[in-house]
Formats: C-alpha cells, structure tokens, sequence
C-alpha cells in the first residue's frame, strides 16, 4: 500500500511538473544565471586585466624614482593590477604606492618577525605570529609571492575594505590618498609617529609625478595593433608601415587642428597624433628641434613608446635650421624604434603626406625623447 501510494505521488509530480514546464524552466534558467554571477563574484575583483596600465618600463621608473630595476618591476605590478583590476584612480594608486614604500620599499618578501607582519603592505599573521592579527589568513597560500599578495590585496578591497577601493576609485589628490589608505587600510593611525605624514605626502606625490602622463589603455596594443608587412631598411623613409613593427591606431588623420602648428609640418602631425592617445603638447613647442628643450616636459634618451623624438639640425637627415619632429609608434626589446612622421617626403609643400622610418638601438639612443602629458 505504502508503494503504490509513493507511485501516485510520483506520477502527479511528473505530471505536474510536465504542464508546467514552460513556466518552469524559464525560473530554473534565471535561478543559474544568479548563481553563477554569485560565484564569479565571490573572488573580489575580475580576473581580466583589461583597463589602465603605465606604458614606462621598470628601467625608466627605476631612473626616474631613483630606485632599483626589481623594485622599479614591482611598483608597476602594483599599479599596473590597483589601475586594471581596481580601477583605482592614478591619484589613488600613488597613495597607495606611497604606503607600500613606507611598509616595505615594494620587497613582496621583506618580513617583521617580532610583528609578525610580512609582504607590500606587510599584513598581519606571517609565521604564526597573530599579535596584530591575522589578516594572511584570506591569502590563496602563505606564501611572499607578490602574485598572491595581490590578489589578498583585491579580496580585502572587494570585502572587509570595500570603503578603501570605493575611494580609491575615485580620488583626486596623491597625498589625501595616502593618508587616507594608511589609516583606513594600514589602520595606522595619522597621529601615530609610525606614518610618516612628511614621507607620504613626498612620496605620493613623487609617484603620481613618476607616471602621470603615461597610463593608457590595455586595449591600446595588442589586438588592436596595425602590423607591418614591407621590409624597409634602417633610416630609409617609407609610406609602408616596416615589417616587425606595429602601430597601435590607425592613422586617419581625422579631426586634426591647425590651432597654432601649419598644415602638413611635422609640428603639427606630432602635436595631433599624440592626441589620438591621449598625450598632450603645447600648442607652442616650437620648430621641431626646439621640442627637447620646452620648458615643463621631461627629456631622455631612452626610446620611449608613444613619446615625441626632436631631431636637432642636421640629425637624422632633419633641416640644418629648423630640425625635425616625429612620433615614437613603437619600440622594439632590441632597442629599435620606428617613427611616423609628416613634411619628410615633399618638404614645405604642406601635403600632409605620413612616412615611417627605423633607426636600430645604437641610433635611437642618440636621439632625444619628449614625454608628453
């Protein structure tokens, strides 16, 4: 009696069930949707890294900063994944930075036995020791590995320091930053002597100096870039993008201004084509060899993507007089640079007509590179 009873039962929930699958189905769909978004969040941040990163090398923030290459490589990881992952602002990534270096001068291996701190912003628990805490704890592993240290950075950001990130994301100011993530994400007090108010504000404010004017878009290279397919030999103008290099945006020329620089000069392509990227020169820099020595922008001879390159008099086949600007569109690991340039190819003739040339590393290291901002 009691089997035939539980086959009843089952023949009118299959039945049921089966009436009313139109009505069902749509709600167990929804159901899996959620929970999959559920757990895809439940990680904290997003494992794409699509965003914002600095286009500087570590040898560049090493000789701009004043520090090693190593540590130079792991001041960019930090902000390269607080910009992608975070969407930190530049302003708030450079307070944040400007802790890492009071905690720890960006050594993800530097520890505190006696606090039992360890890593970039030197988290409580390391080595069993939990007198301030245990905040190791949430790490993947207990491990000085700056790839794990980030990624507890992101879990606390997405958790228990969802404040932090919320203004992060939206600072305006360095130093406000640092203070604020010293005593919000540090739990260092701003009256306690540990700090260092006098540090952070210089050393925020020295970060954000450091890679203002160089972050860009993920997106900017890669799939998106332009490769070239003509083999042109070093230092010969070509109207063909070269071989083994790649542009990271089509050059249309649309939208280009004649505000201060005449048509068709160098002055006014480099001036535009920085635009395309976000990079900004005055509207008076000069005739192209006096771009390297405009007041405000920083100068170097170590090619530089995306940079302005001012040839001066006679350089590189540029006017004895006047000298010669032009756009760093790539560099190479070799050193190589290719440039695109405008008024080389029917000179003072106002065509407007783009060229591209490569000089190899030992040339390109002669010459001076303008950064925009």
């Amino acid at each position: 009696m009691k089997n035939q009873n539980k086959n009843q039962v089952k023949k009118y929930v299959v039945a049921f069930l089966l009436s009313n699958l139109t009505t069902i189905l749509p709600i167990i769909l929804i159901l899996i949707l959620f929970m999959g978004a559920v757990v895809a969040g439940s990680s904290g941040s997003s494992d794409s890294t699509t965003g914002k990163r600095t286009r500087l090398t570590a040898q560049e923030v090493a000789q701009k900063a004043n520090i090693s290459v190593e540590r130079a490589e792991d001041v960019i990881k930090i902000l390269n994944w607080q910009l992608s992952k975070e969407k930190f602002t530049l302003e708030g990534a450079s307070g944040s930075l400007a802790n890492a270096e009071r905690e720890s001068d960006f050594d993800p291996k530097l520890t505190n036995p006696s606090g039992g701190v360890a890593g970039y912003y030197q988290w409580s628990g390391w080595d069993g020791n939990t007198i301030n805490g245990d905040r190791w704890a949430k790490a993947s592993s207990r491990t000085l590995d700056s790839t794990v240290e980030l990624e507890l950075m992101s879990y606390e950001l997405n958790h228990g320091y969802k404040k932090v990130k919320d203004y992060m994301q939206k600072a305006t100011d360095p130093f406000e930053s640092a203070k604020y993530w010293s005593e919000h994400y540090e739990g260092v007090s701003l009256s306690d002597g540990q700090t260092k108010l006098d540090k952070l504000e210089k050393d925020s404010k020295k970060w954000y100096e450091v890679f203002k004017g160089t972050i860009e878009s993920d997106g900017s290279s890669g799939g998106n870039a332009i490769a070239g397919s003509v083999d042109v030999p070093f230092g010969q103008v070509s109207t063909d993008l070269p071989s083994g290099y790649s542009i990271d945006k089509e050059i249309t020329k649309d939208g280009y201004i004649t505000q201060s620089y005449p048509y068709g000069q160098c002055t006014w392509y480099v001036f535009n084509r920085a635009k395309e990227f976000g990079i900004n020169f005055d509207p008076y820099m000069g005739n192209g060899q006096d771009w390297a020595h405009k007041s405000g922008y920083e100068v170097t001879n170590t090619p530089t993507k995306h940079s302005a390159v001012s040839f001066q008099g006679g350089q590189a086949g540029s006017h004895s007089v006047y000298g010669h600007v032009a756009f760093v569109e790539d560099v190479k690991d070799d050193g190589s640079i290719l440039i695109s340039e405008c008024n080389v190819i029917q000179p003072m003739q106002e065509t407007g007509i783009t060229d591209f040339r490569v000089f190899t590393a030992e040339q390109a290291k002669n010459f001076m590179y303008v950064i925009g901002k």
